[in-house]
């Protein structure tokens, strides 16, 4: 073999190195903390710990029921559909579920059955508020994420986008009210009074704040924990019984997530939940029962997380859509992991840490009452989050090696 074919084979076992690291660091859902650090696959005895505290948490929270739910959402977590297996990440890496959001969908299923069966209440009583138009578009997003849980690009990614426009499309044409008609924002409030402009931006920012929300999604309780708060004052607000299964829903699969590190939602419950928040976000929005600078100061990471993910790669000449691994979460983790290892624990501080800085913030404010919740001056809360958000991304990007992208995939 000759020098240039030395440095032939040299260049291509650099490349292939370089592709399996990226592998592992631009999945959105497997951040190193997703079980990076823990090579070896967790011994018995430290899963039935494990087991028993998330049992302990969930029956202290939600009595019986919470168990129960825990226990099934165990038992789902070892099916073998849905599995990540530790060869696919490039390193060895403990296997791990994508069927968290499918546990969320069965929980929700599950208790509307039995309210519905049960009680006097009827399917429009359980869902109190969003139309049934709404609920089978929720349903279609997430068996849209359920089909790529299952099998990997089963549909292209230009594909689930297109028919994400097309049933949040449908949805709002079909269901006007939905529709904000003003903002409080000059400018924007002369686009949504005319009708036809109104139902192209509503579908836009849907689709937009769905994509926010499955890109978020890459670390323990990040995403689950935004999402419960969101259903807590969704609940507190208007009462209605689907609000508080999906809360209950979201802090069972938050239990298991955080302790566990072995769920994870998945893009069914990526795309549900993002769907669902929007469309009662929106509802209450347009309703005038919220303000939109309410919604914001709630869901501000998801949104400076996209917005500032899409800036950052235009700015870099590469497409807004190729993934990478400098998310704040991924700046984040980087810091902790040097304090509290790459397993579990630093996984679960980091999606902690922003969920609670952020919605944790909001409903801090929205408990304590700062100001009413059709009140826009939540826009200085907001305004001190985009603040803190850009003051932890440049602070955590410290000693941290150069970020790692891929092409569009």
């Amino acid at each position: 073999m000759g020098p240039s074919d030395s440095l032939r084979q040299s260049q291509i076992g650099a490349s292939r190195q370089r592709e399996m690291t990226l592998s592992n660091d631009t999945k959105p859902h497997h951040l190193s903390g997703h079980g990076a650090a823990e090579a070896r696959q967790m011994t018995p005895n430290k899963g039935l710990i494990k087991l028993a505290l998330m049992l302990l948490v969930a029956g202290i929270s939600f009595g019986v029921a919470g168990a129960v739910c825990i226990t099934v959402m165990y038992l789902l977590s070892l099916a073998s559909i849905g599995q990540d297996s530790a060869s696919s990440h490039g390193i060895s890496l403990l296997e791990s579920s994508r069927l968290g959001g499918l546990s969320i969908f069965l929980i929700v299923i599950f208790y509307t059955v039995v309210l519905v069966v049960g009680t006097d209440l009827t399917l429009s009583d359980v869902l109190d508020g969003p139309s049934i138009n709404a609920a089978t578009a929720i349903v279609c997003c997430s068996l849209l994420g359920l089909a790529e849980d299952i099998k990997s690009d089963f549909l292209t990614p230009m594909l689930r986008l297109g028919l994400k426009f097309l049933i949040l499309g449908v949805l709002f044409w079909s269901w006007p009210e939905v529709t904000p008609n003003a903002l409080g924002i000059v400018g924007l409030d002369s686009l949504l009074a005319i009708p036809f402009l109104a139902w192209v931006l509503t579908t836009f920012f849907c689709v937009g704040f769905i994509n926010a929300v499955n890109m978020a999604d890459g670390a323990n309780g990040l995403v689950s924990g935004i999402a419960a708060v969101s259903f807590f004052i969704f609940f507190r607000e208007f009462g209605g019984p689907l609000a508080a299964i999906l809360m209950f829903a979201c802090c069972m699969f938050l239990i298991l997530n955080v302790v566990s590190g072995r769920f994870f939602l998945g893009d069914m419950g990526s795309y549900g939940i993002g769907a669902t928040i929007a469309i009662f976000g929106l509802y209450a929005v347009a309703q005038g029962e919220m303000s939109a600078a309410f919604m914001a100061a709630l869901l501000a990471y998801p949104c400076l997380d996209f917005i500032g993910s899409l800036t950052r790669r235009l700015l870099q000449g590469r497409s807004p859509f190729s993934p990478d691994n400098d998310h704040l979460h991924n700046r984040l983790h980087f810091q902790l992991k040097q304090v509290l290892g790459a397993g579990v624990l630093s996984n679960s501080a980091t999606g902690l840490l922003i969920s609670g800085g952020s919605a944790g913030f909001g409903l801090v404010a929205y408990i304590g009452q700062w100001w009413p919740i059709t009140s826009h001056t939540w826009i200085w809360l907001f305004l001190l989050q985009c603040a803190l958000y850009l003051t932890a991304f440049k602070l955590s990007g410290r000693s941290r090696p150069a970020p790692q992208h891929s092409e569009l995939l």
